[in-house]
Formats: structure tokens, sequence, C-alpha cells
């Protein structure tokens, strides 16, 4: 039984953004309300391990699909886990960042964290897909804000372009939405997926808001907008951005593929479509990735890279006949999506250190960090290890279910990609690795970094990388559809 109501994983997220912005003792709300937040994310996950069957909840004791729904199942309290335990370790890192630099963003940094924060949460739990716009829009226009939070040039242009790519996905996102209650009269996933038995008409609404959720997660080709926004910001907004913002788009559509499609609809020809992007984001990311020379940049390509894989599944999921592949199959998306998450959170973190001691972006001011700042070389080690799949990491474990289950179904082709998308991040990753450990520390400045920047981007390596030693715990509440 749930001992708490699901609002509180919203509210409470909320109520720090709003305090943060009022309150003198702003630090000290950010340190409260980010362990509130983070205690209620994992309490969630910890129900949903022990859960035969999702608990709703409605706003108000109003049900669909007049009332606003919160769905509580594994996959929804897997990934409330995810954005919990990232945004916890931002924000850890974020108390050492503001106080050493950028103190005049600082103080508004914290609003947009928790706001960040609490459009997760809400989208994560919302089973309307009116209330899954409204979190979406919450976390584009906070994630615009994020981008410009530099108030550089650079970052500014990345910020209005990011606005409007976000406002002309949001369009087709609302057309699709109003395409689907003008014919069925609900937006309410699981009204949705009864009405729709036995009907195809909804298919045209299935383009644009796929188009909508592809654009927005930055599905190669409309991935252009994501490695300048996400190379021009702060480390922690980087962070938060590449590791969080572009999943919720993938979740839903993923939510779309398990609880309302219907078993016998013919989607072949659209789930290779989004399988065949994510191969080409996985391939082209990869490429240009290896081709930069800063590292911020090498970072937002590689989420292009990553990203992919999780579009990959949907094809594999698709085929499959049997519920074992099925679970198999999102059991893999769920550790791809939260090995990616905190590697990348870590690498951005990682290399926000990194620029703080050198002042510099490209690779090569790199030389010594290994013997200089060791913790933050470990950093880049753990989640560049959890990038490649190294065995071990949780990004082996993930990409190995997924290999596996592409077997077992005869997709040879999404197997070839898996492994060569490993060696190609081995390809990018590498150089990090190989500058870090170059002799020459006399390009470094002599300026330490806080404790709190180094330990917490170590801490979500380590932890990236050894999940793969307790993958089996982590996604024992994930089963698929039969």
């Amino acid at each position: 039984m749930l001992g708490f109501d699901l609002g509180y994983l919203v509210a409470v997220p909320l109520i720090g953004a709003i305090l943060s912005l009022l309150s003198p003792i702003r630090l000290f709300v950010a340190v409260v309300f980010s362990l509130l937040s983070l205690t209620l994310s994992l309490y969630a996950f910890y129900i949903t391990l022990s859960m035969y069957e999702p608990i709703y909840q409605w706003v108000g004791g109003w049900p669909a699909p007049l009332g606003i729904g919160f769905k509580l199942d594994g996959v929804s309290g897997f990934f409330l886990m995810m954005s919990g335990v990232v945004s916890f370790a931002v924000g850890v890192y974020s108390l050492g960042f503001f106080k050493e630099g950028y103190k005049r963003q600082g103080r508004f940094f914290w609003f947009f964290f928790f706001f960040l924060w609490t459009g997760l949460n809400a989208f994560f739990l919302s089973e309307d897909l009116f209330n899954l716009y409204v979190a979406l829009e919450v976390l584009s226009l906070t994630a615009v804000v994020l981008v410009a939070l530099p108030s550089h040039r650079k970052a500014i242009k990345a910020s209005v372009n990011y606005l409007f790519l976000s406002l002309f996905a949001s369009m087709f996102y609302l057309f699709g939405v109003a395409m689907l209650y003008t014919n069925y009269g609900t937006l309410s996933m699981s009204l949705l997926a009864q009405r729709l038995a036995g009907t195809e008409e909804f298919v045209f609404a299935l383009f644009p808001l796929l188009l909508a959720l592809s654009i927005k997660s930055a599905l190669f080709p409309f991935h252009f907008w994501l490695p300048p926004a996400h190379s021009s910001t702060v480390a922690p907004a980087s962070a938060l951005l590449s590791g969080l913002v572009v999943k919720p788009p993938a979740y839903l559509i993923l939510r779309l593929w398990l609880d309302v499609f219907p078993d016998n609809l013919s989607l072949e020809y659209l789930s290779w479509v989004l399988g065949g992007l994510g191969a080409l984001a996985v391939l082209f990311g990869s490429y240009y990735a290896i081709r930069q020379r800063t590292i911020k940049m090498l970072l937002a390509y590689s989420t292009v890279a990553q990203m992919g894989y999780l579009f990959l599944m949907v094809p594999i999921y698709y085929k499959a006949q049997s519920l074992e592949v099925k679970t198999i199959v999102l059991q893999g998306f769920a550790l791809q999506a939260l090995s990616h998450a905190l590697a990348k959170a870590s690498m951005f973190l990682s290399s926000g250190n990194a620029i703080y001691v050198a002042r510099r972006d490209e690779l090569s001011y790199m030389p010594g960090f290994a013997h200089s700042h060791p913790f933050t070389f470990f950093a880049l080690f753990f989640s560049g290890a959890t990038l490649i799949g190294l065995p071990l990491s949780g990004g082996f474990v993930a990409k190995f279910l997924l290999l596996k289950a592409s077997i077992q179904i005869g997709f040879v082709f999404q197997g070839v990609i898996f492994l060569l998308g490993s060696l190609l991040a081995a390809m990018y990753i590498y150089p990090i690795w190989k500058e870090s450990f170059s002799s020459k520390p006399e390009k470094l400045y002599d300026h330490p970094i806080p404790r709190s920047m180094e330990l917490s981007a170590f801490m979500l390596g380590f932890i990236a990388f050894s999940i793969g030693l307790i993958s089996g715990f982590l996604i024992q509440g994930i089963t698929g559809r039969d």
C-alpha cells in the first residue's frame, strides 16, 4: 500500500523553487529541499520494487477524464529515482560552483533547478497527455533559461534557437493531442487504450506527436539544436540538460507503446523509422564527437549518439512476441537511460572542474589532470567506461540486454549498431583519458577545486559504473506487457 500522496513528489520541489527565490537563506533551502525531494523519489522507487500492479491517484478525487491523474509503476518509479539521484548530485556540485563563480547567476539558479525537478517528477507521474504537455513545457522553458544562464552571446544565441525549435515542436504535439481528443473524447492514456482498440484512425495523430517528441529528444536529424545549447552554458546546467531533460520525450514514446497503442495495430513501419533514426544518431553523433577538440562539444554530440540507443529498441520491442523478450528490452532501455544520465552528468560536471582549473575548454588544456586532480580524473574514467559499455558498468549491462533481445528475435542489424557504437564511443572517450594522463601539468593553473564539486562528479561516475553490479535489483520492478 502506498504510504504517501504522489502529489508530494511534485509539490515539494515546487515549494523549494518558490522558497529559494524568496528566502534570504537560499543555500539552506536548497539543501533541505534537495534532501526531501531525493528521499521522496527513492521511496517511490522502493515501492515499485514489490508492486504487482500500477498505483493510480487522482488530484482532488476527480477520476479520468475530468481529473488530473498520477500513475506510479515500475517504469515511472525507475525514472523518478534517476531524476532524483542526478538532480541531487548536481545540486551538491552547485553549492561549490556558484560560491566560487557566477554568483549573480547563482541567485536565480536554484529557482530553475527546483522548477526543473518539479517538471521532471510531474512528467514521469502524469497519466494524461495534456498534463504531460504542461510538464514538457515546464521542462523546455526552464531548460531554455538554463542555457542562457552565462549571459554571453553564444549562450543567448543557443538559448533563442532552442526556444523557437521547442515552440515549433510544441505546436505539433498540441495538434496531435487535439486530433486525439476530437476523435476519442479523452486524453487519459488508460481510457485512450480502451477506446483505440479496434480502430486505426488515431495513426494520423501519431505523426505530429512523434515528430514533436523526436525534436525535443534531439533524435537525428533533429539534433542540431542540442550541441550548442548543452555546450554553451555552465557545467551544472549542462549536466541537467544532457543527463535528464532529453529523457522525458523518449520516455513518453515508450509509454505510448506500452500503455496506449493496441497490440493488434500494425506499426511496424513506424517502429523501423524510429529505429533507423536511432541507428543514424549513434553513428553520426559518434562521428561528430570524435571530431571535436573541445570537451563540452564532444560530450554534447555524445549525447546525440547515446540517445540513439533508446530509439533503437523500438522495433525490437515491437517485433518481440514473448513477455520475456519485451521485459528484456524494457529493462535494457531503463538501464541505458539511467547509465547515460549518471555518466553524462558526471562528465559534464568533471568538464566543469577542468574548465574551472584551466580556464579553457580545449582538450589540450587537460594534460596532467590525472596527477593533479585524481578525483576528477576517476570521475571521467568511470563515466567514460560506462558510456563505452566496458564490462561491469551499467552501460555494459544495458547494451548486453538490448543485444540479447536483438539476437533472440533475429535482428542482426541492431546488434551490429550496439557493438559499433561502443567502439566509436571508445574513440571519442580515449582522447579525454589520454590528455588527462599527459605529463604536462604546467599548463594547469594552481587553482584548487571545491571538494563538493569533485566529490559529486566522482560519485555520479562511480555509481554509473557500479550499477552494473546491482542491475538485477534495480530493474526487478520493470516488466513488459503481454
